[in-house]
């Protein structure tokens, strides 16, 4: 997984989109779990733009598994939100650059609602990581939720952007209102910079471990809450005006220079111990 990490600390930076430093650790995390412990499946992302995420999901694959991409691309008619623009000479470029074989990747471009679960099923299998960020508006949240769910494997994980984003209101609405019609058998267990993170529920303890015990995240550790059942760790934090300055540092620093910000704060917990 060299690659991949190589790739969240510096690489992913060349790429236009958008993928913070501590969802793209959380990424890394997951998929390094899934892999030490051969968690079987392919990887898949509704709204690719230029590939910035999904180019971390294809490095954390293995031996013969495959990823699938949904995006409308230059068909932006369909695009009824304008919330990105995707080219796909683009996207298949960026893959080459870090050397993913495209043969293991699937592209199909069309809109995320005309895809079906056997269309993904006959091209990569179960899905171990389902990134979803594709349109922004209720109803189309709410059909790529229950399309990742249909797929989503053992100890798989849907991540969905832009969760209570003050931006794109109705992503949180379409978020409720898959959740009151499902099952529940998929739920919520992390919240991250810009992602709500989902897993069947038998997962949620194990892949909570994995983040909680994580000495990057550790830092940027908010605290837990009780949502949809689950008590979650949330890593992120709203700003607020009433802040102190010094407080308005560490937060400007844990989103502009994470790297640099983890090294601070672990110079300063040595130097108290």
């Amino acid at each position: 997984m060299k690659e991949l990490y190589s790739y969240i600390r510096n690489g992913k930076d060349n790429i236009e989109g958008w993928f913070s430093r501590v969802d793209s650790q959380i990424f890394y995390e997951l998929l390094c779990y899934q892999n030490l412990n051969h968690i079987d499946g392919g990887v898949a992302e509704i709204g690719m733009h230029h590939g910035k995420s999904f180019i971390a999901l294809c490095l954390g694959l293995t031996g013969g598994q495959k990823a699938y991409g949904v995006d409308i691309f230059e068909n932006q008619k369909k695009n009824l939100d304008r919330s990105g623009s995707g080219v796909r000479d683009i996207v298949e470029n960026n893959l080459k650059t870090y050397g993913i074989d495209l043969a293991k990747v699937v592209i199909d471009p069309r809109g995320s609602d005309e895809v079906k679960t056997e269309d993904i099923y006959q091209a990569v299998g179960d899905v171990r990581f389902f990134s979803v960020d594709g349109g922004h508006w209720r109803d189309i949240v709410s059909n790529d939720l229950s399309l990742a769910a249909s797929v989503l494997a053992k100890d798989g994980v849907i991540a969905l952007d832009d969760f209570l984003r003050p931006e794109w209101p109705d992503v949180s609405a379409g978020f409720f209102e898959w959740f009151e019609k499902s099952d529940e058998s998929v739920v919520p267990f992390a919240i991250g910079h810009n992602k709500l993170y989902l897993c069947h529920k038998q997962s949620v303890g194990r892949l909570q471990k994995i983040l909680i015990d994580s000495r990057f995240l550790k830092h940027f550790f908010n605290k837990y809450y009780m949502f949809c059942g689950n008590n979650i760790p949330i890593f992120q934090s709203y700003h607020l005006p009433e802040w102190s300055m010094r407080r308005r540092i560490y937060e400007y620093l844990k989103i502009h220079h994470p790297e640099f910000y983890v090294r601070f704060r672990s110079l300063k917990s040595r130097l108290r111990n």
